[in-house]
């Protein structure tokens, strides 16, 4: 028994005699490295994705600030309560940034201005010395307009070119006021394109669109067409620029930081992204993870997570396309983070309902201090228990609109407090106005209200607002069912 109980003490202790060990990975490193110092620093994160299970809790892999890694980073291993896993940087200068794009070189001229190379991944965004390019697109700038469209067909008499001409085109078409969707045209007869549905029949109302992904319609500087048959990437270069004497880069890659099922006790820290065409940051299924001050601009999605008892804090968040933040969470926090320049582009968000800065829709969240500048749509889309304080909304509905700052869903003993709406107010095609805050549900209940309408709810201290009033403030507001 006395021998059993030393075991025991022993195996106890082990974890603690095991040695933490820092990594480091820098540009000017190399794999055959030992990385365990700043001067036998690793390359490249390919190196770092294969150590498996021997990276253990209380480990640390550090990137050497001002560097730059063009890869996906996936989680390896899990830490533990007391000692968590840490990825972050070190040295002086800027946040180390994992991108999500390639360099494209060796290029040839195609005809007159446009370019081309080859980049064996499918491309979702050029960008010319760090600026967005444009998909070639129809018209150059502005929108056509429909004379009728239903779900599956648009007729414009506008639509000269001849039959079978846009067959395989993309169309992005304003189908509602709080929504552009994408579809796919699959057949192009006279004036009238057959496509993809898009979940909304607009009648006659003449709404916009425009259609893009053909490179007959490369015709305009800053426009690129990827061919995905012959792996082909086409480019007109601002300025009549050569690309060859110009960073090129072509956003190619999922996820900047990928965390597989179940992976907990792990700490992001002081990393930039840039460039994922998915999310920068993947949580799949993880908790007790940590996310604070990195730096995600020009992605898809900054933020998507399905995990639970998540810290994500002190993040800069700066134009991303998608809904910027999306957390399928329960009992998370999410806390002083700057989101600016969040869906400004149509036709790069959702089908239907999105174009958000922050979305969550779990149980026991926690949504307090960010702030939001400039939102295609809704700055916040809250629901359930969400406990909301203390955030600030300017700029939402900056393409869209029948909506609000804030957008409360299915709520059920919500509280939302000390909260700042910047918005406008603009009224619809269909005459519904804008407001600081909608409730696109009745609340606790999955039968659909109005936002116009007033819904069901306990409060103290409700706010009046002028008609003409720009601004909204809550001091307090509880809401729960009836």
């Amino acid at each position: 028994m006395k021998i059993r109980r030393t075991l025991l003490a022993a195996l106890a202790l082990f974890p603690l005699l095991v040695q933490a060990t820092v990594y480091y990975v820098s540009p000017s490193g190399s794999d055959t490295n030992n990385g365990t110092s700043t001067s036998t620093p690793w390359r490249t994160i390919s190196k770092v994705n294969g150590l498996g299970s021997s990276l253990h809790a209380g480990d640390q892999v550090l990137f050497q600030r001002g560097g730059m890694w063009r890869e996906k980073l996936n989680v390896p291993n899990s830490g533990s309560t007391a000692s968590k896993i840490t990825f972050g940087a070190y040295g002086t200068g800027a946040e180390p940034i994992i991108s999500g794009s390639v360099a494209v070189t060796n290029w040839t001229l195609h005809s007159g201005n446009i370019w081309k190379a080859t980049v064996t991944s499918a491309v979702k965004q050029v960008y010319f010395n760090g600026t967005m390019q444009n998909l070639a697109r129809y018209p150059n700038t502005g929108w056509l307009r429909t004379d009728v469209s239903n779900s599956t067909s648009t007729t414009d008499a506008a639509l000269t070119q001849g039959s079978s001409y846009w067959n395989g085109a993309t169309m992005v078409l304003r189908t509602t006021n709080w929504s552009y969707d994408t579809a796919f045209v699959t057949a192009n007869s006279g004036t009238t394109l057959t496509h993809t549905s898009t979940g909304n029949n607009n009648g006659a109302q003449q709404w916009g669109y425009f259609l893009r992904n053909k490179l007959s319609q490369l015709d305009a500087a800053g426009e690129w067409f990827y061919d995905r048959p012959t792996s082909t990437l086409y480019f007109w270069c601002p300025g009549n620029a050569n690309p060859a004497s110009n960073l090129v880069e072509a956003a190619v890659l999922d996820f900047g930081i990928y965390f597989s099922y179940q992976r907990h006790d792990i700490i992001v820290t002081n990393l930039a992204f840039q460039h994922q065409i998915d999310a920068s940051v993947r949580l799949s299924g993880t908790y007790n993870v940590e996310v604070s001050y990195c730096k995600m601009q020009d992605t898809q999605r900054a933020i998507y997570s399905t995990g639970a008892t998540q810290n994500i804090h002190h993040n800069t968040i700066t134009r991303n396309y998608q809904t910027a933040v999306y957390l399928l969470d329960n009992n998370s926090t999410f806390s002083y983070n700057t989101f600016t320049d969040i869906c400004l582009w149509p036709g790069l968000g959702e089908n239907n309902w999105g174009y958000f800065g922050l979305r969550c829709n779990g149980t026991g969240m926690v949504v307090s201090d960010n702030r939001f500048q400039n939102t295609g749509y809704i700055g916040m889309v809250i629901e359930k228990n969400t406990l909301a304080e203390r955030n600030v909304v300017r700029n939402p509905l900056a393409i869209l609109n029948d909506g609000g700052g804030i957008a409360i869903d299915n709520a059920d003993g919500m509280i939302l407090a000390g909260t700042s709406c910047w918005t406008r107010w603009a009224t619809s095609r269909a005459s519904h106005r804008s407001t600081p805050i909608s409730f696109r549900w009745r609340m606790g209940s999955t039968s659909a209200t109005s936002a116009s309408r007033t819904p069901w709810w306990n409060t103290t201290r409700w706010p009046t607002v002028p008609r003409a009033a720009s601004m909204w403030t809550t001091r307090w507001l509880a809401l729960a069912t009836r």
